[in-house]
């Protein structure tokens, strides 16, 4: 499949690349998210000079952008759309790890990687760039000001693994899918993207079962009673918040 990148020389096609389109160079000058992660210091402040080289491409809903135990070809970093990093269990279950935004890396820990621990799946159609391992590691050392956010992303990656461990060992069901929306709400919410108590929520009910440890079955009757209690409203793509205090009641720990 033939496959975009945008500073070095087109090699041959590969068969993980045959979900992959070829895209143009990104107009990340544009990108609202850039400034929230590591971007920004990624191209030093300026996307129109590229500090660091990166190829582009795009992946269409429900494929996968990468799978766990295949070489790692750079650091991650989704453009456009949504995706989840997950575990696939030899049963063919699946525990979805996180869900990763525009502008978010997938994970800074791969970094260290040469092979990756886990797989990336589009929620929506994604657009995608793999920044260069070795000159990403140059920048870190060479700019405090990358290291710090570095630093920072990775910190808050293991604040999330612990909340999450803490959700599927000790939360009841409705808790989990609360924690769950309210965490989605409160990112989109960061970016502007929070609009009369609505967002974007384009995961599935498997999705979040895969996310919250339960059965689809379970996750439709838990959306179903917040429904019916109107806390929230998910379905059809979107998030709409009819009671936010009782939603963080049972979502939020402190």
């Amino acid at each position: 499949m033939l496959q975009t990148l945008i500073d070095t020389p087109q090699p041959s096609p590969s068969p993980r690349d045959q979900t992959s389109a070829s895209v143009p160079n990104s107009p990340c000058a544009l990108c609202r998210a850039r400034k929230l992660t590591c971007c920004d210091g990624l191209f030093d402040g300026s996307p129109d000079r590229g500090a660091v080289k990166s190829r582009t491409r795009a992946t269409a809903a429900r494929q996968n952008i990468c799978r766990a135990g295949e070489p790692n070809e750079g650091v991650l970093v989704i453009c456009e759309g949504w995706a989840v990093r997950f575990i696939q269990l030899p049963n063919g279950k699946r525990q979805i790890l996180s869900v990763v935004l525009p502008g978010e890396l997938v994970s800074p820990a791969t970094i260290l990687e040469k092979q990756s621990a886990f797989s990336v799946q589009a929620v929506t159609d994604v657009r995608y760039r793999y920044f260069s391992f070795a000159e990403v590691r140059t920048g870190i050392v060479d700019n405090p000001a990358l290291f710090d956010v570095w630093m920072r992303l990775t910190a808050a990656e293991h604040r999330h693994a612990d909340k999450r461990l803490v959700d599927l060992g000790q939360r009841t069901a409705q808790e989990r899918i609360a924690a769950l929306i309210v965490h989605m709400m409160l990112r989109c919410e960061e970016r502007g993207e929070l609009r009369n108590d609505e967002f974007a929520f384009p995961m599935s009910q498997q999705q979040v079962a895969d996310f919250t440890g339960l059965t689809p079955v379970h996750a439709c009757r838990v959306l179903s009673t917040l429904r019916r209690r109107a806390i929230c409203d998910v379905g059809r793509g979107t998030a709409k918040i009819i009671d936010r205090g009782e939603l963080e009641r049972i979502g939020s720990f402190k």
